[in-house]
């Protein structure tokens, strides 16, 4: 049996012009798809060939490689892809010697089973309205791009806007309670 999971993206208006934009038949909605689906919902250990890692909730651990093939693009365009969703603050990538971890950062919760699930690497709207430096008040750098602020977790998050604020709020997530995808 499938769970179903539903998500609370948001997005500006620069990302999300952005991600429906589509440049030499790559569609960037659905490399952010991907790195969303494959995002960890609940803490879990990550094992490959002499590398090990702790995926918090909102990482995901794919390659370049793995998810250029998962889509069927070519691995250069994946990484610049992936670079310019950076520059946007929409995910981060960190390079390890074995995979990439990919940290959403547009995805403020996911629901399953009832449960509310808080990302923690989420960026809310009104913390990329407070950036300083060469950032404006609106969030915007003097290029248009949207800060890349890291959710230090002191800040409330403004999840209870985007998503139904009547969901049972996150006690405990367990195994037995969220699964990936299917159930035996």
């Amino acid at each position: 049996m499938k769970k179903d999971i539903y998500y609370c993206i948001v997005l500006s208006s620069s990302q999300l012009d952005f991600l429906a934009g589509s440049k030499y038949g790559i569609d960037r909605m659905k490399v952010l798809k991907c790195l969303i689906d494959t995002a960890a919902i609940k803490e879990t250990r990550y094992e490959k060939k002499g590398f090990a890692a702790t995926l918090h909730i909102g990482q995901a651990a794919l390659s370049e490689v793995e998810l250029a093939t998962r889509l069927g693009y070519d691995k250069k365009t994946v990484s610049r892809l992936l670079d310019k969703m950076t520059e946007l603050g929409i995910v981060t990538s960190e390079q390890t010697n074995r995979t990439s971890i990919h940290t959403v950062h547009c995805v403020s919760a996911w629901y399953a089973d009832n449960q509310k699930i808080l990302n923690p690497y989420y960026v809310s709207v009104k913390e990329r309205h407070h950036c300083v430096g060469d950032i404006g008040d609106n969030g915007i750098d003097k290029d248009g791009i949207a800060a890349d602020v890291s959710n230090d977790g002191i800040g409330k998050s403004d999840t209870a806007v985007c998503c139904n604020s009547e969901q049972p709020s996150l006690s405990l997530i367990s195994a037995n309670n969220v699964q990936g995808e299917n159930e035996s």
